[in-house]
């Protein structure tokens, strides 16, 4: 991970990016990895880690190794489901949500 981020940095000529880890990540948590990025922003070449299409105990799990700052979801008229549980677990970690989709996918 540590190495791809340098490339990514070096091909891009920029110092530093925002981590969003995947929803390919989020389904097979490790703290491993959110360590390994926790690892890159005390390096400096990552900003911020965020998350994306997590869940409520995926969200807390990584939360505990590093402070998360941002969570990616669907979110709209039609897929409301984040309110239940995602929101208000934001909430009380202080992470941003950041909605995809708003528009309903076009509808």
């Amino acid at each position: 991970m540590k190495a791809a981020c340098d490339m990514s940095l070096k091909r891009l000529g920029i110092d530093h990016m925002i981590s969003t880890t995947s929803i390919a990540w989020t389904r097979t948590f490790h703290r491993r990895d959110v360590g390994a990025m926790a690892e890159l922003v005390k390096a400096g070449k990552v900003r911020f880690l965020g998350l994306s299409e997590a869940g409520p105990a995926t969200i807390r799990r990584a939360y505990k190794v590093h402070p998360i700052t941002a969570l990616q979801t669907e979110y709209s008229l039609w897929t409301r489901d984040a309110e239940a549980e995602i929101l208000p677990t934001c909430r009380e970690l202080g992470i941003a949500f950041v909605a995809y989709s708003p528009l309903g996918r076009g509808f």
